[in-house]
């Protein structure tokens, strides 16, 4: 099952995206378009703790990324109670 965790605004200069969240999910957690399309993963939250903001590092495999803006973001709500992809990238702790 998704939950929805915000919208993606724009795609940064360095081809990451923006995300403007709803809710502040674990960092290495994997962002999912409607579809189950994996989007990329959460790499780092920005912004006022009471309005946030994600960085995506978009997936390798996605060829016209600025085709997402606008557009809500998901994430698995089995990822969310885990706290993220635990033993991938740096630890956050």
């Amino acid at each position: 099952m998704l939950r929805r965790i915000g919208d993606i605004l724009h795609v940064a200069r360095d081809r990451r995206f923006v995300l403007k969240l709803l809710i502040t999910p674990p960092l290495g957690i994997t962002i999912y378009d409607y579809a189950m399309r994996r989007l990329g993963v959460l790499y780092d939250i920005i912004g006022p703790v009471n309005s946030p903001y994600g960085l995506v590092r978009p997936d390798p495999q996605l060829s016209n990324i600025e085709e997402f803006v606008g557009k809500p973001a998901y994430a698995r709500e089995v990822d969310l109670r885990r706290g993220g992809r635990h033993g991938h990238g740096r630890q956050t702790r």
